[in-house]
C-alpha cells in the first residue's frame, strides 16, 4: 500500500468515523514522515482545500471521494511534489472506491486546480477555521491576535518534554547537543526522534506540552503536600506532580471512567511513583468519596474545548460546534463548586484549561470568585499557542482564605 494510500485511510477513519488524529496515527503501522504530513496537513487545511475544489463540481461526491480530494488538493497546492505524481496515484486510489466510478471525476478535478487558489480568501478559510471561531477570538483577543492564533495552528506541533529529576537533570541531559531549553524551566526539547532514544526508554524525559508543564509549575508544589488531581487522565500532571514532591507527599489522581484511570495507572507504574494513589469518581460528587478541607491543593485541569490544541488536534477544528463550548461551561462550574469544598485553609485551587475561550476561563473564575467570597485571585495567565510555541492555555492559581 503506497504512502498516500495509508494517509488516505487515516483521513477517512479520523473525518468520516470519528477518531482522534494522534490515535489513529499512533496505531497506523505503517506510518512514515509523509504519512502524517499529508494526515495533519489535510486537516490544518480542511476548509481552504474543500473550498478550492468544490468551486470545479456542481455537486458533492461520496464521502471518501470527498476526502481524497481534500487530501489531493492539500497536496498540489502546499507541498512541493511532482504535479503528475500526485495525480496519478490519486487516481489510482480513486479506482479503488465505489467501484472506480468516480476516478475519471477526481482526474478531471485535480488537473483544475491551481496554486493561485489559495490566495484573496478571507482569514477563516485561509487558515481553515470556522466563521464563528474566528469571530469569537477577534471580539475576545483582538483582531491581531486572532490571527496570529489562527496562523499558528497551521504550523506542525513540536513535541515538548519535561526532564524526570528524580532520575537526571536538565544539566546532564543537555551535555547531548540534540537536547535544547524551552521556556519553562525542566522542559526541553530534541533535535531528532526522542521515541527512539534510550533517554525516552529509560523514563529520563517525559512528553508533555510546555504549557502544560507550566500550570503544574505555577502551583509552587511543596514537599509533603496532599495533592488531588481532580480529572487526571492520561496521568502526565499527575506524574510532575508526584516527582515535584520529591517522594514525599500523596497524590490522589482521580478521574471519572474506569478505562481513564487505566491510563493514570500505566504511567504511575511506568515512573515507578509511590506516592500516587489512583481515584474513580465523577469529580462533581469527589467529596462523597475524600473529606473536605482535607487537601493541601486541589488541581482542575478541567475538561474544555480545546482550542489551544488545534496544532496537535487539528480535527476539533472540523467537529466542534458553538454550543459544544456552552455544554462545557456548566460542567466546569460544577466541578469548580466540588473542588472548592475539598481544599484546606490557605491551601491552592489551580484552574487550568487548554483552550481559548474566555467563557470556560477568565468568566469562569470571576464567577467563582463572586460564588466563594472564601477565595481570592493569586494569579492568571493566558497563553497563546504562539507564546512558547506550544499549546494555548489558560490558568488560574486560587488561594483558600484562613477563617
Amino acid at each position: 500500500m503506497s504512502e498516500r494510500e495509508v494517509a488516505f485511510n487515516c483521513l477517512c477513519k479520523i473525518t468520516i468515523d470519528k477518531k482522534f488524529s494522534n490515535i489513529v496515527l499512533k496505531n497506523c503501522q505503517d506510518n512514515s514522515p509523509l504519512v502524517t504530513q499529508l494526515v495533519y496537513g489535510t486537516l490544518r487545511n480542511y476548509r481552504l482545500v474543500r473550498t478550492v475544489w468544490s468551486k470545479y463540481v456542481s455537486k458533492f461526491p461520496p464521502a471518501k471521494i470527498c476526502q481524497l480530494l481534500d487530501m489531493a488538493t492539500y497536496e498540489l497546492l502546499l507541498l512541493d511534489k511532482p504535479e503528475y505524481a500526485t495525480v496519478n496515484e490519486i487516481v489510482n486510489i480513486a479506482k479503488k472506491i465505489k467501484g472506480g466510478n468516480y476516478a475519471s471525476f477526481v482526474n478531471a478535478v485535480l488537473r483544475k486546480i491551481s496554486k493561485d487558489d489559495i490566495n484573496n480568501h478571507s482569514l477563516a478559510v485561509r487558515t481553515s477555521h470556522p466563521d464563528w471561531l474566528v469571530d469569537l477570538w477577534t471580539v475576545h483577543y483582538g483582531k491581531d491576535i486572532c490571527e496570529k492564533i489562527c496562523f499558528d495552528n497551521l504550523k506542525d506541533g513540536k513535541v515538548a518534554l519535561r526532564v524526570n529529576n528524580l532520575l537526571t537533570d536538565e544539566k546532564q541531559l543537555l551535555k547531548d547537543k540534540r537536547f535544547y531549553r524551552g521556556f519553562v524551566e525542566g522542559c526541553l526539547y530534541f533535535q531528532g526522534n526522542i521515541i527512539d532514544t534510550d533517554y525516552f526508554k529509560n523514563n529520563q524525559v517525559i512528553i508533555q506540552s510546555e504549557s502544560s508543564q507550566l500550570a503544574v509549575k505555577e502551583i509552587g508544589v511543596q514537599e509533603d503536600q496532599i495533592i488531588l488531581d481532580l480529572c487526571a487522565a492520561p496521568g502526565s500532571k499527575t506524574v510532575q506532580l508526584a516527582i515535584d514532591l520529591n517522594k514525599t507527599g500523596l497524590v490522589v489522581s482521580n478521574d471519572i471512567y474506569d478505562f481513564r484511570v487505566d491510563l493514570i495507572k500505566q504511567n504511575v507504574k511506568r515512573y515507578e511513583l509511590t506516592n500516587v494513589v489512583t481515584s474513580c469518581c465523577d469529580g462533581t460528587k469527589i467529596n462523597e468519596k475524600y473529606q473536605e478541607n482535607s487537601f493541601d491543593v486541589v488541581l482542575l485541569d478541567a475538561p474544555c474545548s480545546g482550542l489551544g490544541t488545534l496544532k496537535h488536534k487539528p480535527e476539533i477544528k472540523i467537529t466542534i460546534a458553538p454550543e459544544d463550548l456552552d455544554n462545557l461551561v456548566d460542567l466546569q462550574r460544577e466541578l469548580l463548586k466540588t473542588a472548592a469544598l475539598m481544599i484546606k485553609d490557605n491551601g491552592v485551587l489551580l484552574y487550568s484549561t487548554c483552550t481559548l475561550n474566555k467563557k470556560e476561563n477568565e468568566k469562569q473564575i470571576e464567577w467563582f470568585l463572586k460564588e466563594n467570597t472564601n477565595y481570592f485571585l493569586e494569579s492568571e495567565k493566558t497563553i497563546f499557542p504562539f507564546d512558547y510555541d506550544s499549546d494555548g492555555f489558560y490558568i488560574a492559581k486560587l488561594i483558600k482564605k484562613a477563617n
